[in-house]
């Protein structure tokens, strides 16, 4: 499994910020949208296996992107000494790019694109997790117009790199403890655990 690639798209009243974590992703149209009822296929790894993919661990990696984009509201009273800053709405996605994912052609078995499939449903997990965090922060209040916007996105982006971080050592500890699918008891039990999460992603670690 790639390390995801975190973009962080802010959108206040005035401006337009951009913030990233990791490597920088283009949306693009190739992209998969995690969707429960389409389960991703082996025509979706249309990646090039890297040159000593035959003496990996793994037999094939998903690339997977996470993105969060907020808007905000601000506004002032009290004559202007006050002024409100207001999480308006929050967008979290969680998507695969088939280009950046990879096979090795006599390794496609059932077993490893159901580890594969485990790994886009452990992403969609931390999707859901980040979603409800930052849902959870609605407004501040300031002294000043910047220091609210400045408040909001600290804030948002101190619950999403958190999450993000979380994200990603719990796809590298689910890879270690199933053995990239060799191991079944392990596999097994961590398609227990991501099924439970799904249902409740705020249980998950």
């Amino acid at each position: 499994m790639n390390k995801s690639n975190q973009q962080r798209l802010l959108t206040v009243a005035i401006a337009l910020c951009l913030f990233t974590l990791g490597a920088f992703a283009e949306i693009g149209s190739a992209q998969i949208e995690w969707d429960q009822s389409a389960p991703v296929t082996w025509d979706l790894f249309r990646g090039v296996p890297p040159a000593d993919a035959t003496k990996r661990t793994e037999a094939a990696a998903i690339h997977m992107t996470i993105r969060w984009h907020a808007s905000y509201s601000v506004s002032s009273s009290n004559g202007g000494t006050t002024w409100t800053g207001q999480v308006a709405a929050i967008t979290v996605t969680n998507t695969m790019e088939p280009d950046q994912s990879w096979v090795v052609p006599d390794k496609a078995f059932d077993n490893v694109l159901s580890h594969e499939q485990l790994h886009f449903d452990l992403n969609e997990v931390y999707r859901s997790k980040l979603e409800c965090l930052l849902l959870e922060t609605t407004s501040c209040q300031t002294s000043t117009q910047q220091a609210a916007i400045d408040q909001l996105v600290s804030t948002l982006s101190q619950t999403a790199n958190a999450i993000l971080l979380r994200a990603e050592e719990t796809q590298e500890l689910y890879d270690s403890e199933t053995a990239h699918s060799t191991d079944a008891a392990g596999q097994a039990r961590w398609q227990a655990l991501i099924s439970q999460w799904l249902l409740a992603p705020l249980t998950a670690p």
